[in-house]
């Protein structure tokens, strides 16, 4: 039994313990989460990006995402195509339904094709049976209905497999005429029990260069696409290429893993090169895996990790020097891993990419492992924590700058039963908005012409825009909602939030959008883009009743204004301030309104002098020394007070003496023309006669019961009484 004073002094310890741990913060026995370090790209709130890469891979090896099983084995021949072109629109409404905005679509996955070949055989996996014709196109059916949505399209190879197995049936049907595998025995190897073509062979390299162009030449892809099978082995030398390394290598390396990397180099290269002459607007991508190499293997610039399959030292795939030397224009490294890995943590080798591709020419989009969902054994990967993973995984590629979006391996997967909770967490969360695909401003291309005379009608489905456009670089167009009173933004990423749809430019003229559901068109205001096929954006077309197509402060407080303001835009007289603004009740200085006058007359005379007040080198001193030579600005003689702002009165005395200049006679008016003014009085001497003829012809009208002389005009007032003047001119 404890003595009581020693009793006494425990007591007092954990009294002043419980003190300690009471003014401590909270979460001092917290333990550390492998993510802390990246809170500041992992927000509370959910972030939008207006631009970001969303996409899947469709793969067809095995028949994994496409077709299925059911729909390959259907023996009648309709049926079949009928199937899987069913199969194949379903996936791709979906893609939409996820707010994607690409997919890759696997259309090589063993030295074979979906689609028509002069060099190698209609793939198995299309009928059952390898070389059968399937007797319909599948990539030129896949681009089309993908286009329809205004998805993104990459052809994706593998460039070097020829088969997924090695038995006595799969070497017999490859047994037939155009098979690699028949014609050029020579070039076979056998890896990871698969029949692959030897990498180090310049002739193999040249037959998967010209599958590949076969099929940027002949079809209206977006991208090409490889994977992550270069040198594919269960360990090093089981390809048994030793001869073709003594045959090709021609002293020139040292040793057999620098030779193959230069292998994968030159077949890296020469597409790029090709790929650009060609099509220079088709996008080249790799998808490797996810490390490049380990520091802890002696590479000093690899990454801290710890993966058994690196690009560089297994797969002889130097992805590193490919983004350095851009060969290509976007990397997807297969991140398939939580950011609690402890061999190849998510945030450790993303910002290790993130560096990899920052400031070159190279998109960075990270392949996710959607497959894993309640499919592994990592506590990350499964129930709830599955779904907070992935959130911490899409809110960083969103967060992180050089990351410009997602791909996740793979499609099925959207549709597995156990994976619902990630997949409606990123449907309802992070990609509950829509994105556009990012630019790539090394591939050229450039934003169309805005469209142009927008109109809103209510119907039965919802809302209708419809526009014109005419621009043949117009690829589609995106679609952007507010309401009436909010800022209209469409560059910003939290503008990402206001896009509700894209629509596919139909062709040139009339082009149509439907919002449906249940919208108050007279509260809601429309901004349209028109973007090429790299994505380079256009300015907006507003669409709302009473509304400017241009400016979106012109709206229904200037709706007798609209009109005017919208027609001297397209007619090059006036300009907003760049940025959709107008501002329609800014006063206007005289020099501006002399300017406008001048531009919009297209007046010319030759001068030798101006006004004193009026330097040279100013935008507006051409268009006042010409005014003042043909009588029409007169000032005061030898000043002009070009900066002050000009009065109603002013500016009804200079139309009344641009008329005359014009030869354009008024009708005679007398002092009962001004009768209907209440505040006639107020009206100088020198201007009584101007603002008579002036309202007598209809050019001017009062406000209210005044004609406000001494007020100064608006650029709206301005543009009305020139729109007017330019109307009576016409009708001449």
């Amino acid at each position: 039994m404890l003595a009581k004073n020693a009793l006494v002094r425990i007591i007092s310890i954990f009294i002043v313990f419980i003190l300690m741990v009471s003014a401590s913060p909270i979460n001092i026995f917290a333990a550390a989460k492998p993510w802390d370090q990246y809170t500041q790209y992992l927000p509370g709130q959910t972030p939008i990006a207006k631009r970001h890469l969303r996409a899947a891979w469709i793969s067809t090896v095995i028949n994994l995402d496409w077709p299925s099983l059911e729909a390959r084995s259907i023996e009648n021949d309709e049926e079949r195509i009928q199937r899987s072109k069913d199969e194949l629109i379903e996936i791709l409404d979906r893609s939409v339904e996820m707010n994607m905005n690409a997919v890759f679509f696997q259309v090589s996955p063993e030295g074979d094709a979906l689609y028509k070949s002069n060099i190698v055989n209609w793939s198995r996996y299309l009928t059952g049976t390898f070389g059968k014709d399937p007797g319909f196109d599948p990539l030129a059916f896949a681009i089309e209905e993908a286009h329809k949505r205004n998805l993104e399209l990459h052809a994706w190879f593998n460039p070097y497999r020829v088969s997924m197995y090695t038995n006595e049936a799969i070497v017999e049907s490859l047994n037939i005429e155009k098979s690699v595998f028949k014609e050029h025995p020579e070039w076979i190897r056998t890896a990871r029990s698969r029949f692959v073509v030897d990498p180090g062979i310049p002739d193999a390299r040249d037959w998967v260069v010209g599958r590949v162009m076969e099929v940027v030449n002949n079809y209206d892809i977006d991208g090409i696409h490889f994977d992550d099978y270069f040198y594919y082995e269960s360990y090093e030398g089981e390809l048994d290429d030793k001869e073709t390394f003594r045959k090709y290598n021609s002293s020139q390396y040292s040793n057999i893993g620098d030779w193959r990397r230069n292998n994968t180099y030159v077949l890296i290269k020469e597409l790029s090169q090709k790929i650009q002459i060609t099509k220079p607007w088709v996008k080249f991508g790799i998808s490797p895996a996810g490390v490049w190499g380990n520091k802890k293997d002696g590479h000093t610039d690899g990454s801290n990790t710890n993966s058994s399959l690196t690009n560089y030292d297994q797969s002889f795939a130097d992805t590193k020097r490919w983004v350095e030397e851009e060969l290509i224009d976007y990397i997807s490294p297969q991140i398939y891993f939580t950011f609690a890995n402890s061999r190849v943590p998510y945030g450790e080798i993303s910002d290790w990419w993130a560096d990899v591709v920052k400031e070159r020419n190279v998109h960075l989009y990270i392949g996710q492992a959607l497959y894993k969902i309640n499919d592994n054994n990592d506590q990350y990967f499964q129930g709830n924590d599955a779904v907070d993973e992935f959130d911490r995984q899409l809110k960083f590629n969103i967060m992180k700058p050089e990351i410009m979006g997602s791909i996740m391996f793979r499609f099925k997967n959207f549709n597995d039963a156990g994976k619902q909770q990630v997949v409606n967490g990123m449907k309802k969360n992070l990609w509950a908005t829509k994105a556009l695909v990012p630019v790539m401003p090394w591939k050229g291309g450039q934003a169309p012409d805005n469209p142009t005379q927008g109109k809103v009608d209510s119907t039965n489905q919802g809302i209708k825009l419809s526009w014109l456009d005419n621009d043949p670089n117009t690829t589609y167009y995106a679609v952007y909602r507010m309401n009436k009173g909010e800022k209209i933004d469409i560059s910003s990423d939290g503008s990402g939030a206001y896009l509700i749809g894209t629509v596919r430019k139909e062709q040139n003229g009339l082009q149509e959008f439907i919002d449906k559901g249940t919208i108050d068109a007279n509260k809601v205001i429309y901004a349209v883009t028109a973007l090429d096929r790299l994505h380079n954006e256009s300015r907006e077309l507003i669409i709302s009743t009473n509304q400017s197509k241009y400016f979106y402060d012109v709206g229904n407080q200037y709706s007798w204004a609209i009109d005017a303001i919208d027609s001297s835009y397209e007619r090059g007289i006036v300009y907003g301030d760049g940025k959709g603004l107008f501002n329609p009740g800014k006063n206007t200085t005289r020099g501006d309104f002399i300017l406008m006058v001048v531009r919009a007359l297209e007046l010319k005379a030759e001068f030798q002098d101006n006004f004193s007040d009026v330097p040279k080198g100013v935008y507006y001193y051409d268009a006042i020394g010409t005014a003042r030579t043909l009588g029409i600005a007169k000032g005061d003689g030898a000043t002009f007070n070009p900066n002050g702002n000009i009065t109603r009165e002013d500016m009804m005395v200079i139309m009344a003496r641009t008329l005359e200049i014009l030869d354009i006679e008024l009708e005679e008016a007398g002092e009962e023309s001004l009768d209907m003014y209440n505040d006639a009085s107020l009206i100088s001497d020198y201007a009584r006669q101007a603002v008579a003829s002036l309202t007598k012809s209809g050019l001017i009208q009062g406000s209210g019961d005044g004609v406000k002389p001494k007020h100064q005009a608006t650029r709206a007032e301005i543009v009305v009484v020139l729109h007017r003047l330019l109307q009576s001119i016409d009708s001449i």
